[in-house]
């Protein structure tokens, strides 16, 4: 039986703060954002094996209206406790946040990408969360040498606009919006959706905060996670 939101607690999921604000995406255009709470890390192996293991894949309140169903899940490429969950798909994105939602009861969803950038770097226009210029120690990108993800925690002491940690490299970030048509932010139809943040396997180019791409929503792959929020 799983607990209430009085004492549920998942392990490295810490909640932060973030403003109002408004911010514009180049060639997308500018949005007002309404303060939310954002997970400080990407969701985790251990906090998705909590998931799996409460029935994530069997109770299918979580996966209704969805377009797809996985049917199980896939274990990610590296498995450490910390280390972000991979082979993930936008659907079981989804399905977590419903389930969390449930257990903790918060509206807890995928950002937006422009909820996510404003997460990332505020109104401050760094190219990166940590400024604006590269700098591989505070990272987990290709040219780092790492060839894998590292321990969400591992950059935690790197300071950032509000705090968030590894929004730039270690994982792809599922976002909640469709990539095409990004004012679109429902969850029904199998469109392609955004990906936010860059990974371990990108250059410095493409984990800056801006860098922006969409894949398939039912993609399973080594170097895609996500994080969630609660709305505002």
């Amino acid at each position: 039986m799983l607990h209430n939101s009085t004492d549920f607690n998942l392990p490295l999921l810490e909640w932060l703060d973030i403003p109002a604000g408004e911010i514009n995406l180049e060639g997308i255009g500018s949005f007002d954002v309404k303060p939310f709470k954002i997970a400080k890390y990407p969701v985790t192996n251990e906090q998705f094996g909590v998931f799996v293991a409460h029935g994530g894949y069997k109770n299918y309140g979580w996966w209704e209206g969805l377009a797809h169903f996985p049917g199980g899940p896939r274990a990610s490429d590296w498995r450490e406790a910390d280390a972000p969950k991979l082979e993930v798909n936008w659907y079981e994105a989804v399905a977590f946040c419903r389930w969390l939602s449930g257990v903790t009861e918060l509206d807890v969803r995928l950002p937006t990408e422009w909820e996510w950038q404003w997460a990332a770097v505020g109104d401050s226009a760094w190219a990166y969360p940590y400024g604006n210029e590269f700098d591989p120690q505070k990272c987990n990108a290709k040219v780092r040498g790492l060839e894998r993800t590292n321990a969400v925690t591992q950059f935690a002491n790197v300071k950032t606009h509000f705090g968030t940690v590894d929004m730039s490299g270690n994982v792809w970030e599922w976002c909640l919006n469709e990539g095409v048509s990004p004012q679109n932010i429902q969850i029904e139809g199998d469109e392609n959706r955004v990906l936010r943040g860059g990974s371990w396997n990108n250059n410095s180019k493409q984990v800056q905060v801006t860098a922006r791409t969409n894949r398939v929503a039912r993609t399973r792959t080594f170097n895609i996670g996500f994080r969630v929020i609660i709305a505002g």
